[in-house]
């Protein structure tokens, strides 16, 4: 199961970027938590510190679209030097503001930090693209699943790690490690010329460019972003209020880390497949999966559900990740590959904080049972939508978008069913 990996990573400058790529984006899981600690442990209310951070949160995803349009269109090195600088200086002046309990000045640093943050996955998967150019097509799907696994390891480790540094440390330790590993991170991400995607130029005869949401099936694939994360938003603040229901409050953390460490385990399988299924069919199946996996939660409200639950819907947790962001390669023009791979993310994140607020509204309502209710209403929901539109996604696959560039000649590419690079694609020069 580990030879693909091997393979993989033996790809020269990958180890190198996908490294760093770990390091820029660890933020991503302690930047939105320590908002809500340092907020709340200076002003005492948890009401303004959930506000800025849904501000922060939300500032990310909108700008994280519109900076990956640049990214394409300007090229990694110039633009994510530029966000990293910006993002981590903002994130140090809210720590000002903070402490000069300043509730506009939070406000704007925080939505600023969060329109500035650099879309490092998707610029990282971008990467992987264009370097394994001309391999088998199943080598970007054990691609992505490296990245799926780095994501899973953050998500575990992050908050366990803001959360130590703001108690024992200093309640704002974690924004000034965010800020720095943002920084660094990037910085040597953005230094790796020899893997960056050339920038695409517009062929002057060509149609003017559009965003890479109007490429058609991509808002099925977005919806696929936004359902997930709504089950992870509101997965976890059921769990949380759920142990603590239950008296056992410390194993809250235990099962979350179950969870990601089964879903690592399922993305590190699904990975290593070659599976001929089309990613239509693919993305149904694994969201069917994980729907019964949240099945025990949503039905019995118990910790030992709760434990079964853990680990049957994580399993499926990393390759619905990983077929989402793969229906996004394979559905936009490869001049705005980093545009499409940020809406999935920001999709992800939309529905992570949609989640935690509905989730929190119900739990308050009518308990920890209706939370699960609508992690697997979420769950359902994407994947009746993904049977439904199964047919026209695969059409659209089949129509693999062109580029406009003079270098990519209009052709008609066959019907691929693995992610990856289609037969004859070749990278924007």
């Amino acid at each position: 199961m580990l030879a693909p990996y091997v393979k993989i990573l033996a790809t020269p400058g990958s180890v190198r970027f996908t490294t760093s790529g770990f390091i820029a984006r660890m933020p991503i899981a302690i930047t939105g938590l320590s908002i809500v600690l340092v907020v709340s442990g200076t002003t005492g209310s948890y009401g303004l510190a959930g506000g800025v951070a849904a501000g922060y949160a939300v500032a990310t995803a909108a700008g994280g679209i519109l900076t990956s349009r640049l990214v394409d269109r300007l090229g990694q090195r110039r633009v994510l030097r530029l966000l990293a600088g910006t993002h981590a200086l903002c994130l140090l002046g809210f720590i000002v503001a903070v402490w000069a309990a300043s509730v506009p000045a939070m406000f704007a640093l925080a939505i600023m930090a969060g329109g500035c943050q650099p879309s490092i996955g998707p610029a990282v998967r971008a990467r992987w693209s264009y370097v394994l150019t001309g391999a088998p097509p199943t080598s970007l799907r054990t691609a992505f699943a490296v990245e799926g696994i780095w994501d899973e390891l953050i998500f575990t480790v992050g908050p366990l790690l803001a959360t130590t540094l703001a108690l024992h440390v200093w309640l704002s330790s974690p924004l000034v490690l965010a800020a720095g590993l943002v920084f660094v991170g990037t910085m040597l991400l953005a230094g790796q010329r020899s893997t960056e995607p050339p920038i695409s130029t517009r062929h002057p005869d060509a149609p003017r460019r559009t965003s890479a949401i109007r490429a058609s099936g991509m808002p099925i694939a977005v919806f696929l972003g936004l359902g997930l994360g709504t089950v992870f938003g509101s997965y976890e603040v059921a769990t949380v209020a759920l142990t603590e229901r239950a008296g056992q409050p410390g194993t809250a953390g235990f099962i979350l880390a179950i969870w990601a460490v089964c879903s690592g385990f399922g993305g590190l399988w699904f990975g290593s497949r070659h599976i001929r299924a089309s990613l239509p069919h693919q993305a149904a199946i694994a969201t069917a999966l994980l729907s019964l996996g949240l099945v025990p939660a949503a039905l019995l409200g118990s910790v030992p559900a709760l434990f079964a639950s853990a680990i049957a819907s994580g399993l499926a947790v990393a390759p619905s990740l990983m077929l989402a962001f793969a229906l996004a390669e394979r559905l936009v023009k490869p001049e705005s590959l980093t545009e499409g791979l940020t809406w999935i993310s920001s999709g992800i994140n939309v529905g992570f904080s949609g989640g935690v607020a509905l989730a929190g509204v119900l739990i308050d309502a009518h308990g920890p049972i209706w939370a699960f209710g609508l992690a697997l209403a979420s769950s359902c929901l994407v994947s009746v939508v993904l049977v439904g539109s199964r047919t026209r996604l695969q059409a659209d696959l089949a129509r693999r978008p062109v580029s406009d560039t003079p270098a990519q000649p209009a052709q008609i590419i066959g019907v691929d069913e693995i992610p990856g690079p289609g037969p004859g694609w070749q990278p924007p020069s």
